[in-house]
């Protein structure tokens, strides 16, 4: 017997309930106190430096730029100041308004809509880069989501997306461990690294990856993100960034991938 395939609206209750980070941030949500301190939070994660050379924000200026899960708009407003048309689309209601709040309080311009990443409200061709960092492996049908980006991006586009690392220490050791003490599978802890109760979160390897994203050329695929706490909880922290830098591209929980829209490519993906 087949087990029940997961509902989109199961994954968006979750999300509704638990907007990215937002238990992490000691602040009431769409507020300025929170967007600081979720910034700052994120940027010790992924530097400022490193997000600009990921996401190439001056080199889009004037360019339709589409964040696939806008979350609360960080990515989206860093393009948005640099000059790109933007627009977001997320699954939730609450990530929507705190994207649009983001915007209205930094005075910047962005087009904003509920939708899902399997089927995405544009037409086809519609965008010159689509980015997407941590969450297609959140949506029931991630095989679907990525034909859905392909479909929207222009021939030549650039795609930016995040996945989540198989080959990560955070999975390899520190969950590992966590299943065995806990007696709970891998699978269950993987989904709750973004909270208990989140219904989906799958982790790839680079060759999973590559597979997924096939039907992109020029893929560059590598790994970042890698604390002392991915390893050993609580006292991993003390563990120094400067030992864990040089092994972040084996070994980190995000799995990064870039890659072109062929320029003769048809509509649908392969």
């Amino acid at each position: 017997m087949k087990p029940q395939a997961l509902s989109l609206s199961v994954v968006k209750e979750f999300w509704e309930s638990h907007p990215v980070a937002a238990e992490a941030v000691p602040f009431p949500l769409g507020t300025t106190d929170y967007f600081r301190y979720y910034d700052n939070l994120r940027e010790t994660n992924e530097s400022i430096e490193f997000s600009y050379a990921l996401h190439e924000y001056k080199e889009h200026a004037g360019r339709r730029v589409l964040d696939v899960g806008c979350g609360n708009g960080y990515v989206l407003s860093r393009y948005a100041k640099e000059g790109a048309k933007v627009y977001g689309v997320d699954l939730t209601e609450t990530g929507i308004e705190l994207s649009r709040r983001r915007f209205k309080l930094s005075g910047l311009k962005g087009h904003f809509t509920v939708g899902s990443a399997e089927d995405l409200p544009y037409p086809d061709n519609a965008f010159d880069v689509v980015c997407s960092m941590g969450v297609l492996h959140h949506t029931p049908d991630t095989e679907m989501a990525v034909r859905e980006v392909f479909r929207v991006l222009k021939p030549g586009g650039r795609l930016i997306v995040m996945f989540y690392h198989r080959n990560s220490a955070k999975l390899r050791v520190n969950l590992f461990l966590r299943r065995m003490i806990q007696f709970r599978s891998l699978q269950q802890l993987v989904n709750e690294v973004d909270g208990r109760g989140n219904p989906k979160g799958d982790v790839y390897s680079e060759d999973e990856l590559r597979d997924l994203l096939k039907s992109f050329e020029h893929l560059s695929i590598f790994a970042g993100f890698l604390r002392g706490t991915h390893i050993v909880p609580v006292v991993g922290g003390l563990i120094p960034n400067a030992f864990l830098n040089p092994l972040e591209k084996s070994l980190g929980w995000f799995l990064y991938a870039k890659g072109v829209k062929p320029s003769h490519a048809s509509v649908a993906a392969r």
